[in-house]
């Protein structure tokens, strides 16, 4: 079987987890009328959810390496369906923020094992064309259920959307149990010796190479996961629109990534993966003072806010792949632990950004803008820096030899 094929059902439990923000995202403005709060509170939701799924990339990258893929993934497994059940039975904010705490930390899981799993069972470019398609099925998930969550609030409340993501948690289980034996899900690789493992995580924090390609990813992932989760409010605040028109933008960005993340696998070959990086991080940048330019015009716009979506959403697509690859390429030994760390960086910044524009959200469009501004150049900046000190590495190890 080819080894895509093995991880693909990993990729579904993933876009699954992902399932528990965005399905129910649509109802979050409505969250305060029916459980008591504020928006702050209800912004909490997403935000608890985000912070407890970045703890837990640190534990579950340990995990992988020391147990083995199948034993972590059966005991986070587990946990969700438990915290999918606690979300749609919670009588409070306080409770169901809680709940989400668990539930977030429990879907954290795939989201370590999948890249790992890809990076030891690909070569370079083939491993930005697996992770380009996981990412389009990953992907392609969350980009309809916006619409989705919308359609059932017309017919059902918000409870509805996590008792069908434990109905599909459980559906997706044995898919995934059948497929890790053939997608060498044992344990990390036998030339990670126990040395190597050792301090993994210190190890990573004090190689360049690798914080350059980690946290310019995970920069761009953060915005666009802080932007997606303030949409909702900034679509009802600013252009005065409801749960259809968010659908419809998030719709439109998972579009733009999809077919990007689909020829970044070629484009990288031609262009090679740097410059590939490159090019989306300044494509990003320009979405981002999009953005501004139309918060601080005062366009209150549908299609040039759903425009600049796609653009920023599109360039993520095209350099994603790449700096993932490059970044588990970096310490192949610790791919595990190299995975959670990104995704801890990632999405513990998305966690620290939505909470962080939450109370300036009724001023619009302009604090999101803002946040996507300052991530991007950050992640720029970071990417050229990782660039440049794999070159010094590489330059010094030519004179030595």
């Amino acid at each position: 079987m080819h080894p895509l094929r093995s991880i693909l059902p990993l990729a579904l439990l993933t876009a699954v987890g992902l399932l528990a923000t965005d399905l129910y995202l649509p109802a979050v403005p409505s969250l305060p009328q029916q459980l008591g709060g504020s928006i702050e509170s209800a912004q909490a939701t997403l935000a608890a959810f985000s912070a407890a799924l970045a703890v837990s990339q640190l534990v579950w990258g340990a995990a992988a390496d020391r147990f083995g893929h199948r034993r972590t993934l059966a005991f986070a497994v587990l946990l969700q369906l438990i915290a999918g059940a606690a979300c749609a039975l919670a009588p409070s904010m306080g409770a169901l923020i809680g709940a989400r705490v668990a539930q977030g930390f429990g879907v954290g899981a795939a989201t370590v094992i999948v890249p790992a799993l890809v990076r030891q069972s690909f070569g370079d470019g083939g491993a930005v064309r697996a992770l380009a398609w996981l990412g389009i099925v990953e992907s392609a998930v969350p980009g309809l259920a916006p619409v989705v969550g919308a359609a059932l609030l017309v017919v059902a409340d918000w409870r509805m959307s996590f008792w069908i993501i434990v109905a599909l948690s459980a559906v997706a289980a044995p898919l995934v149990f059948r497929a890790i034996p053939a997608a060498r899900a044992t344990r990390a690789p036998a030339h990670a010796s126990a040395n190597a493992r050792a301090g993994g995580y210190r190890r990573l924090l004090r190689s360049p190479v690798y914080l350059g390609y980690a946290l310019g990813h995970a920069l761009c992932f953060a915005a666009l996961l802080a932007f997606v989760a303030s949409a909702p409010q900034v679509v009802e605040i600013w252009l005065g629109a409801g749960p259809s028109t968010f659908s419809l933008m998030q719709a439109c960005g998972v579009a733009a990534f999809m077919l990007t993340a689909a020829r970044s696998g070629k484009w990288s070959d031609a262009l090679g993966l740097d410059r590939i990086i490159s090019l989306g991080a300044l494509l990003q940048f320009a979405a981002s003072a999009a953005f501004l330019l139309l918060a601080y015009a005062d366009w209150r716009s549908t299609a040039l806010v759903v425009a600049s979506w796609m653009l920023f959403c599109g360039s993520l697509g095209l350099r994603g792949p790449a700096s993932m690859a490059r970044a588990l390429a970096a310490e192949p030994a610790v791919a595990g632990r190299a995975a959670g760390l990104l995704m801890f960086f990632g999405l513990g910044g998305a966690a620290l950004a939505t909470q962080a524009v939450a109370p300036f959200l009724p001023l619009g469009l302009a604090p999101v803008a803002w946040m996507c501004a300052g991530f991007t150049l950050a992640s720029g900046a970071v990417v050229l820096w990782g660039i440049a000190m794999r070159d010094r590495h590489r330059a010094a190890a030519t004179e030595v030899a």
